[in-house]
Order: structure tokens, then sequence, then C-alpha cells
């Protein structure tokens, strides 16, 4: 019997678009699946209208741009998979060809550019910045896209798995732990996340510092000024707690906003979320130049969102599932090379080294579902 979870590559040797995701603390996994090679792209001031797995950049903060894969196929671990399997079955395969290259600077080089943008916050020019990297890896042998889902699920219980692709620009994989956009019921969630810490089984409830803390504070508090431009009121915030994922944790704080006030706004606010403090900095407009201008490495589907967008719930008679994740602790894959994308948050007060472990600590986990495929 064949499994859902065997399907991706067969879609993959069709050269066709596809995302296979795990909700955070689901174990199932759900595929979409785009009949045609050509992956649309939607105004993501308009994406209330639209339907499908959304895939966003970073660079989408300045253009605006979302792409989204059509689901043409939709279809849950339990779903009968014949006309799936018949429609791959009719088309011949195209194995899409994809080029990855990216720059991986030196630990040195990290440290040199981390000390200058330390500096710009020590002289009130910004109030944090999030520097990021790149870890390129060769892999010399096949990766089966089963067992890499797989091994992330059971490693990232909290986190939301996914895998696409998207035909001439590779494989993308991942398991956030950001939400920016749920809809649960009659209210919409987000996180303020920031905030890192290395944890195991020794060392399982971190103590957060000052510096930490007013990190995320940041971000609850750039989300509660979004929040007030919008005119939208009426909304619950708790928190911070400690948030695991995978071999690290975070200081989380929960947004919970009624739908209803959000009417007609969904795009406007996932727009001004995007990039969230967590991944750019503050002031955002500020800190996304200035990354640009640091940073020698494109970002690509790094620090973007992604997520399904109002797509059927099997389970559930009349609901959709709207959520959308910050693209953290993700990959690209193609011609046996992985570019792995890390990054931190810079303030006045921060330590290049230590950002540099945190970078470290952050990597661990995916490149030992990797190494051990």
């Amino acid at each position: 019997m064949i499994n859902l979870l065997d399907i991706p590559d067969t879609v993959l040797s069709k050269g066709l678009p596809f995302a296979i995701y795990s909700l955070p603390n689901k174990t199932k996994f759900t595929l979409v699946v785009q009949k045609s090679s050509v992956v649309s792209e939607i105004d993501i001031l308009d994406i209330e209208e639209k339907s499908g797995f959304v895939v966003s950049t970073f660079e989408s903060a300045r253009t605006g741009i979302s792409k989204i894969i059509k689901p043409d196929f939709l279809i849950n671990e339990d779903d009968n998979l014949s006309d799936l399997n018949d429609f791959l079955s009719s088309i011949p395969e195209k194995p899409s060809k994809s080029t990855i290259d990216n720059i991986s600077i030196s630990k040195e080089d990290y440290l040199e550019r981390a000390n200058y943008l330390v500096n710009k916050l020590i002289d009130n020019e910004l109030q944090k910045v999030v520097l990021s990297r790149v870890i390129k890896k060769h892999i010399d042998r096949e990766i089966k896209i089963s067992s890499l889902i797989s091994l992330m699920r059971n490693k990232y219980k909290d986190a939301f798995i996914n895998l696409f692709h998207i035909p001439g620009e590779g494989i993308w994989f991942g398991a956030s732990p950001e939400t920016l956009y749920k809809v649960i019921g009659d209210y919409v969630h987000t996180d303020a996340l920031a905030g890192t810490k290395a944890i195991d089984e020794q060392n399982p409830n971190p103590k957060w510092t000052i510096k930490e803390k007013e990190e995320q504070y940041m971000v609850s508090l750039f989300i509660e000024s979004l929040l007030s431009e919008l005119g939208i009121k009426g909304y619950s915030l708790s928190g911070p707690i400690t948030a695991n994922a995978g071999n690290i944790a975070h200081l989380q704080s929960i947004f919970k906003i009624p739908t209803l006030s959000l009417k007609n706004n969904e795009g406007k606010f996932i727009a001004g979320l995007h990039p969230t403090p967590a991944v750019c900095g503050l002031p955002k407009a500020e800190a996304f130049l200035l990354i640009q201008k640091a940073e020698q490495h494109q970002r690509r589907y790094y620090s973007g969102f992604l997520g399904p967008w109002n797509l059927d719930d099997n389970n559930q008679i009349n609901t959709k599932t709207s959520e959308l994740f910050v693209n953290l602790r993700c990959a690209e894959m193609a011609n046996n090379t992985i570019n792995l994308y890390v990054g931190g948050g810079l303030t006045a007060s921060s330590v290049p080294e230590d950002e540099y472990q945190e970078t470290v600590h952050k990597s661990n986990t995916l490149l030992s579902i990797v190494e051990n495929l």
C-alpha cells in the first residue's frame, strides 16, 4: 500500500509544485499538489480572497508579493490516493533543474559584521537587528522526503513541519516554532517570539537574561503598535512563557484577536507583521535596509512566511484551515547541496561571540536530522 509520505518523491520527478506539512502538535501530514508547473503570484493585501499553500520570501516585505501553490489535490494521510496516483501516472517525468548557490561566510567574517551592527545599535541608530548566515552542507546520498519529514516531526513536536517545492527554486524544508497568523474558531492568534537558550535534559528550564526579556518585549510592543494602527481593540495577551523548539527554547507571548475585528484587514495585518522583529529588527524599515547591506547572502524564503491558507479541513465540515508561520529552522536543497539558514537578534548589549554560538545551537537539530538520514 502506498503511503502519503512516499508521494512527494513522485511529484518531484514530474516537476510539479507541491507542499507537505504537519501542524504543531499533530502527527499526520497533509499534501497539496498543483497540476501545472507555474506557481501564481499574489498580492499579500489580497490574501483573504485566495486559497492554497502560501510561500513568501523575506524580500516580499518590500515587494508585497507572495506565491501560492494551488490545491488541485488536497490530501490527508487517511484519504484515498487513487485520483492523485492516476494523474501522476498520466504525465511524463520532468525533473526540475534548480540552482541554490548562496554565500556562506566564515566565523571571523560573521563576528566582524556582528560587531559593526552592535556598534550601530549602541549609537542608538536602531533598537534591534537580526543577522543571519548560511551553513552549506554537501550530501553524498539521495535523501528520501518521507524519511526527512518523519524525522523532523519526531524531533520538533511543537513546530510547523513543512517541505515544499517550486520548480526552478529547489526544495525547502523546515520546522518553524513561530506563528505569524493562525485562525482558531472566532479568534486569530499571533506570536511574539524572541530570545534563545540551548536546552537539554539537564537544563530543561533556562534562566532568561534582561537582554532576552527586553528583546521579547520589543516584539510584543511592535505587534501592539500594529494593532493600534489598524484600530483593532479587544484582544488579549498572555505570556511570556518558555516555548521549546528542538534543542533550544524561546520566550513567547501570544496575542488572541477577535476574527471579526480583522475582517477585510487580514492582508494589511499580515503585511504589517512581516517581517517580524524576530527575523528583521526594529524599527522594521531601517533594520530591513541594514540587513540587506550587512548580509552577503540572499535570504530567499528564510524569514519569509508560509502555510496553508483557506484550505478545507477534511476533519470538520465547513471549516477552513488558515495558519501561517515565520519560515525559521529551514533549509533549501538541490543537487546534493543543502543550505541551512540561521540567524539571531542583536541589541546594544549583544556579545557577538555569544550570538554566533546561538546560531550554532539553532542549526544543531536540523543538521543532525540531515546527517542521520
